[in-house]
């Protein structure tokens, strides 16, 4: 005969019933303390996926990163401001050019308007125009094989070189936000790949010396991030300032993504009906971006298990196509080319 724990079921229940007291007298009460220990695990699991989020938005505003800006200001005769022709006065730091205008009058700034085969030519004029008033402009295309730009660039480059005739070398810092092409944009003066670059933010983490003729010098910084939108996230995801891959939920800011669109663009990018978000209530524009990417899920075969729309993988799908280019987009001049920028593009 089998020796059980008990000798019935009455007996085996009690016992049962002391155990689990003996076990909550030891850990600090019953089931309402397991309860509070779930609620607050959950708490501090909230907790820490927004200080997640509040890192990740955090990135290039490190005191390491400003050091490496600011040495790379103080080491440089010119400073190049590269700035992204689609979006210039979100992509334009004033208080790099405040800082050079007042504290370091004896150096030049010369503004880099890159990627400007992605807009209009009457767009790439107006922002010249605009942003001479303050410092020369250039247009400029980064391409290893066919440039746009290069010539006049090293060009304005040899001039300042011969201004400083008593110097062997000048220094020439090339800045600007994350994404915008720094690196590529000396690549494409070398015409050969000397700097790492990727269409990711993040790509150049410490500044490099890199000789473009005998006079002139040039110095690849990482990207900062001025935080000049008053903590806009949708901005920043949309400037190309965070990895879309890294969004706890990049669906949130699908909306903001479509209403700087033009619906035709939409479209014709990806053959799915959109009548696109103007007039919108901001309660409706998430419901009706939410059924665009479900859309697109379908039409593309991301589908999770149970015929369910994979929107995580959509939604950065459509954010690194709009920091790539391939979704047609781009902050239109004021009317009046007296204007100055804001410093935050719609």
């Amino acid at each position: 005969r089998v020796r059980g724990a008990a000798d019935s079921l009455e007996a085996l229940a009690a016992k049962a019933r002391r155990a689990a007291d003996a076990y909550d007298a030891r850990h600090g009460g019953g089931a309402d303390a397991r309860a509070r220990s779930s609620e607050q695990a959950k708490i501090l699991e909230r907790e820490s996926t927004d200080a997640t989020g509040r890192d990740l938005f955090a990135k290039g505003q490190s005191r390491r990163i400003w050091a490496e800006l600011y040495k790379v200001l103080d080491c440089s005769d010119v400073v190049l401001h590269v700035v992204d022709a689609r979006d210039p006065p979100g992509t334009t730091c004033a208080r790099v050019v405040s800082h050079l205008k007042t504290q370091a009058t004896h150096k030049h700034l010369v503004f880099v308007l890159n990627k400007c085969d992605l807009v209009p030519n009457w767009s790439v004029r107006r922002w010249i125009a605009i942003l001479g008033e303050t410092a020369p402009t250039l247009a400029f295309r980064a391409s290893q094989t066919k440039p746009f730009g290069k010539g006049a660039l090293i060009d304005v480059l040899r001039q300042f070189a011969h201004l400083k005739s008593d110097a062997k070398q000048i220094s020439c810092g090339v800045v600007g936000y994350p994404n915008v092409g720094k690196s590529s944009v000396i690549n494409a003066l070398r015409a050969k790949a000397v700097c790492k670059v990727a269409p990711v933010p993040g790509e150049t983490k410490i500044w490099q010396y890199v000789a473009l003729t005998k006079r002139v010098n040039l110095i690849d910084c990482p990207g900062v991030v001025y935080n000049d939108d008053d903590n806009d996230e949708a901005a920043a995801v949309l400037k190309g300032v965070v990895r879309a891959e890294r969004l706890p939920d990049p669906s949130v800011y699908i909306a903001s993504l479509l209403r700087r669109c033009d619906p035709q663009h939409i479209v014709r990018t990806y053959d799915v009906p959109f009548d696109g978000l103007a007039g919108v209530s901001e309660q409706e524009d998430h419901a009706q971006s939410m059924a665009f990417v479900d859309a697109l899920a379908r039409k593309s075969g991301r589908l999770r298990k149970g015929g369910e729309a994979d929107a995580h993988t959509v939604a950065v799908q459509l954010i690194n196509d709009w920091q790539r280019g391939k979704i047609p987009h781009f902050v239109a001049p004021p009317e009046d080319p007296s204007r100055r920028p804001s410093g935050e593009g719609e």
